[in-house]
């Protein structure tokens, strides 16, 4: 596989993540998926309000720590610096049979959860979600995460800082550099715009709306194990 078309998937694991994340935090429980900082916050400010969340935001960071640790364990041999390989594909058709679970649970429900059921899937979505940021970092990309962005505006920002100061690392490697910078700027990019078709979805095609990341990942899976 070129590392283009391996770009190509990560721009499609990241709005995968964005609509999860979209989706978990109006439709399924308040919570994120990928979004662990924010669960982190969720979490922290809960303890001394009367009517605080604990259990939800602390679910999501379980189901999505449990996640990782299950895509590590299937992804552990993957060989140092390959751009794609046969776990990884694995590992996303595990993430892709989770997040159609979950689809079809939303769907059978007609979108109106009862708490357990929301909380149930919560998990699940997480856990699906963890797998993957578990899949994509033993790829190793620079500067690139799919799930949890922060990480990637932080490293954007930093690369650029460097860049615009002509740090000698930067400016001796800047054609490497600015593919980067380009292929993180697209992934913010696809992240916010899947948000913006699942906040579309939830409005006018609110059963569609665990599709999208389902779809993507299944995707992004069947590609890399065709292209292997």
């Amino acid at each position: 596989m070129k590392d283009s078309e391996r770009d190509g998937l990560l721009l499609v694991l990241a709005a995968a993540s964005g609509s999860a994340d979209g989706w978990s935090y109006f439709g399924l429980a308040h919570s994120f998926v990928a979004n662990m900082t924010g669960n982190t916050v969720l979490l922290g400010i809960s303890i001394f309000h009367t009517h605080g969340d604990i259990v939800h935001p602390l679910l999501a960071i379980a189901g999505y720590v449990a996640g990782v640790g299950v895509g590590t364990l299937i992804c552990r041999n993957v060989p140092e610096g390959a751009t794609w390989a046969r776990p990884v594909s694995k590992t996303l058709f595990v993430e892709a049979l989770l997040l159609i679970a979950a689809e079809a649970a939303w769907v059978a429900t007609g979108q109106h959860l009862a708490p357990t059921t929301g909380s149930i899937l919560l998990a699940v979505v997480a856990l699906a979600i963890g797998i993957q940021s578990a899949a994509m970092l033993q790829l190793k990309v620079p500067g690139v995460v799919t799930t949890y962005i922060t990480g990637t505006w932080t490293l954007l920002a930093n690369g650029l800082t460097l860049l615009a100061a002509r740090h000698p690392r930067v400016v001796r490697q800047k054609p490497r550099f600015e593919e980067r910078f380009l292929l993180q700027g697209v992934v913010l990019a696809v992240y916010f715009l899947s948000a913006v078709v699942t906040g579309w979805a939830f409005r006018h095609a609110p059963p569609v709306v665990g599709a999208i990341s389902a779809v993507c990942v299944l995707v992004a899976a069947a590609y890399g194990a065709l292209r292997l």
